[in-house]
């Protein structure tokens, strides 16, 4: 059996990547001030810990309610959500808060973050066995800088699994470049493509009986979301945005050596969201109307850096390829999966020797 290293991003300080993993959404272009509106919903969240400040990812579920991970906002010991005097968000230039990798309250305010007014994490959230890795942020009133006039999106309750389906992914944090970090200005994104199903079980057993997971892989060498920068998202055929899932792990075969989040070999399971619908109607005062999205999801095969240099030798070789993606189109591949439990998930981590997390 092969070994399985787990990149964490609960781990102290910062947020820190196994493996020297790089953080966040990396690569490719900073989302377009044309498509900026699409992306209003998109938050960062700004974390004081130990060792400096970490930032992740959030989205508006409404005006005052942002879904993150758990792994973002929890103790990564206790599994329980920090205090709220620990986390601010906002839709502003994270480098304008942060002063030698602290957050700077007086630029924070200014930025327009907030303090949430209350965080909840699953229950079922363990660090370990990565269940139920969501989380909840309730603000006493909306964001000051919130952009667009939409700024909250809806869930896509059941995404489609089949293999090579093309998504993408948002997120906010350092953007590394030619081996530098710097913050972005604007929420970035990347495009991911859905893993295969026997491929991403040999590398996370579990995922073969989760009903709550999603396994994509990136199309581009150079890009990919990492650590707690991950929101999976598609559009709908009326051209609204609709959020799939939260990133929940990144993972890679031990066998496969890998520096980066983007190496090769590397995967990022997400967090899907159809067995959290009745909990986020407990513990939020939304409907399910008010966050789940009725609008039709229209699904392509993703095109890889190879796809594009083919495109770009062969116009009619593209045209065969086009035609071969429409025609794969009409079959979902993808098989249904069991109900599996936090309780069942935690007894089958438990059950995998060659099962290595690395701190």
């Amino acid at each position: 059996m092969k070994l399985l290293t787990i990149a964490l991003a609960t781990i102290a300080t910062a947020g820190s990547g196994v493996l020297g993993l790089d953080k966040q959404v990396v690569g490719e272009a900073v989302v377009a001030d044309s498509e900026s509106n699409s992306y209003s919903f998109a938050t960062s969240i700004i974390v004081d810990r130990t060792g400096g400040a970490s930032v992740c990812s959030g989205a508006l579920i409404s005006p005052t309610v942002v879904l993150t991970s758990a792994k973002c906002v929890a103790d990564p010991v206790s599994n329980k959500a920090l205090p709220a005097s620990k986390v601010i968000v906002g839709q502003g230039k994270v480098a304008d808060v942060l002063s030698s990798d602290s957050i700077d309250l007086t630029k924070a305010a200014s930025a327009g973050y907030a303090f949430p007014q209350a965080i909840t994490v699953h229950p079922g959230y363990n660090s370990i066995a990565f269940t139920d890795n969501i989380a909840v942020l309730t603000l006493s009133q909306p964001l000051a800088n919130a952009t667009g006039t939409n700024a909250n999106v809806k869930l896509i309750i059941k995404p489609k699994a089949s293999a090579n389906t093309a998504y993408r992914g948002t997120g906010w944090g350092p953007y590394v470049s030619q081996g530098k970090t710097s913050y972005p200005e604007q929420a970035q994104e990347t495009s991911l493509a859905v893993g295969d199903n026997s491929t991403c079980s040999d590398i996370w057993p579990p995922y073969a009986s989760l009903t709550n997971s999603l396994c994509l892989v990136p199309t581009k060498s150079s890009s990919n979301v990492c650590d707690d920068n991950g929101l999976l998202v598609h559009a709908a055929e009326d051209k609204s945005i609709g959020l799939a899932g939260i990133l929940n792990i990144v993972a890679t075969e031990d066998d496969v050596p890998t520096d980066k989040c983007t190496d090769e070999g590397v995967v990022d399971f997400f967090t899907t969201f159809d067995n959290y619908i009745g909990w986020l109607t407990q513990v939020t005062p939304l409907k399910q109307k008010d966050f789940v999205s009725t609008a039709t999801f229209s699904y392509s095969s993703a095109a890889t850096d190879s796809d594009q240099e083919s495109e770009s030798d062969s116009s009619l070789a593209s045209h065969s390829s086009d035609s071969d993606d429409e025609s794969s189109d009409d079959v979902d591949t993808s098989t249904a999966n069991p109900s599996f439990s936090s309780s069942s998930l935690l007894a089958a981590a438990a059950a995998v020797a060659a099962f290595s997390v690395l701190f």
